[in-house]
């Protein structure tokens, strides 16, 4: 009789057993494979690792099987019960990473618009706070050469009865403003940045009582590459502002990255800000490189193709709040510094001579200085391409990609923008993990001498410029493309004799 009633118990147990062993085996086979599917469709795992993963694929198959045959010993199908919870809570992170993953490359590929931001601006002590306050007041506006005027124009009637009064020079309806002679202006985030650049206390006399957001299109002006291949060309384009990155604004770091992948060479080619140049498709007066941003970002891209004679494949827009988080989320990089001095948008953040170890937000403050050097924007672009070979030495270390990985991801999501293709990305990451090779970087500068002149985006007035020195321009020409035959760097700067 206990005998009878042990075999029932147990034929309970095992029963229980046997459903929970087909519902583990349901989960491990809805996860791994779903994880399986996801990363043979990404191509990431290099060649030498897929041996392993069908491996691994021959053991969950085979504890599949184990866990649906009936007649097992129980304690058996528990161990294996336990070991395929595991593995399916293992794949489940990992798919969700996966997601992660596509999603955020998604996101920052083939961006298809750009913003460009105005304003209604009155002074501090003004009585109005809201745009739908000014419908009887005239405004002033100084028009732009941008294709969204129009538009933030037609915008400005739903707060003002189309009462407006045109400026040809900027300074004057900046003036006019402060000095009271008209109550409201609408301005570009652009126009806005040069007006506090020729006048660091116009931010603090002035107030934004109305924001507009004209979107419109980009035209993808992609040259694809076969970027495991041969060597290409990405435009950095760093714009001068915090928030949203599709936002149109001067580019203030212009770098080409040329990138090499059979030599393992990168060459990262800084042009100044301020370089006197013609802007794409234009006649007349020349203008900083730096306004070409204020017109999109293919305006820069054609504009620097015309000054180098060199196709630019690929973009990548980073704006203040992309370095200030990408830094810190790989820890802070050390950077030397030839002199010792305070940042001008950073008082917080001296730099001393020699190593500092700089977080996010110092980095970007010694990034942007050029009032503590004689050169002025020359050392400017030296320190950016050292805090941009930084940030590349951190990012390409194997414990840095595995341990920071999904910050890494989140850090760039809302700050990153680039028309590389999602493929082409996947096809580096792969390349990356196959080799983990050790990258070359080095640096070439632009070079000019300064000067006063009017320029295409303010001619009636005279901003500082740099005239470009032509040797300069012809050898950063040469090496970028000796670089994409495949030369050394070494060998195409060695002195000839």
């Amino acid at each position: 009789m206990a005998q009878q009633v042990h075999k029932r118990k147990n034929n309970k147990v095992r029963k229980v057993i046997n459903i929970v062993s087909v519902c583990n085996a349901l989960f491990l086979f809805i996860t791994f494979f779903l994880l399986l599917f996801n990363l043979l469709k990404m191509n990431v795992i290099p060649n030498k690792y897929m041996i392993y993963l069908w491996i691994f694929t021959g053991v969950v198959l085979l504890i599949l099987i184990l866990l649906l045959l009936p007649k097992i010993r129980k304690e058996v199908k528990v161990f294996f019960c336990i070991l395929s919870l595991l593995i399916g809570a293992v794949s489940t992170f990992g798919l969700l990473k996966i997601w992660d993953t596509t999603d955020f490359f998604n996101k920052i590929s083939a961006s298809n618009y750009e913003v460009e931001r105005y304003y209604l601006l009155v002074l501090s002590d003004s009585k109005y706070q809201k745009g739908k306050e000014i419908q009887e007041e005239i405004v002033g506006v100084y028009p732009s050469g941008a294709d969204t005027y129009k538009k933030a124009m037609t915008k400005l009637e739903e707060f003002n009865n189309k009462k407006v009064k045109e400026y040809d020079d900027l300074l004057k309806l900046a003036d006019d403003l402060l000095n009271k002679k008209i109550n409201v202006i609408l301005i570009s985030d652009a126009h806005k940045d040069a007006l506090e650049e020729n006048d660091e206390k116009f931010v603090n006399l002035t107030k934004i009582i109305e924001t507009i957001d004209v979107k419109s299109e980009v035209k993808n002006l992609i040259k694809e590459a076969k970027v495991t291949q041969e060597a290409f060309n990405v435009y950095i384009s760093g714009i001068d502002t915090y928030g949203p990155i599709a936002t149109r604004s001067r580019s203030d770091v212009n770098i080409i990255m040329t990138i090499h992948p059979k030599t393992n060479q990168i060459i990262l080619t800084s042009i100044p800000r301020d370089y006197y140049v013609q802007l794409h498709g234009t006649t007349g007066l020349k203008d900083k490189l730096t306004h070409a941003g204020v017109h999109g970002i293919n305006m820069s891209i054609q504009t620097i193709e015309d000054l180098l004679d060199i196709d630019i494949n690929y973009y990548v827009r980073v704006n203040f709040n992309t370095l200030i988080d990408l830094v810190d989320v790989v820890g802070g990089v050390t950077i030397n510094s030839d002199i010792a001095f305070t940042p001008w948008t950073d008082s917080s953040c001296p730099i001393k001579k020699g190593e500092n170890k700089l977080n996010g937000k110092c980095a970007l403050a010694f990034s942007r200085e050029r009032h503590a050097y004689a050169s002025g924007d020359r050392h400017r672009g030296q320190n950016q391409q050292q805090v941009i070979t930084k940030i590349i030495e951190k990012m390409t270390e194997s414990k840095t990609i595995i341990s920071k990985y999904s910050d890494i991801l989140g850090t760039l999501e809302n700050s990153f923008q680039t028309n590389m293709e999602t493929e082409d990305i996947y096809a580096l990451v792969k390349m990356q993990l196959d080799k983990m090779p050790s990258w070359s970087i080095n640096n070439v500068n632009l070079d000019g001498t300064g000067s006063m002149s009017y320029t295409y985006s303010y001619p009636n007035q005279k901003l500082s410029v740099m005239l470009p020195k032509q040797e300069t321009v012809t050898n950063a020409k040469e090496i970028i493309n000796g670089i994409q035959a495949g030369k050394t760097f070494s060998e195409l700067t060695a002195p000839t004799s």
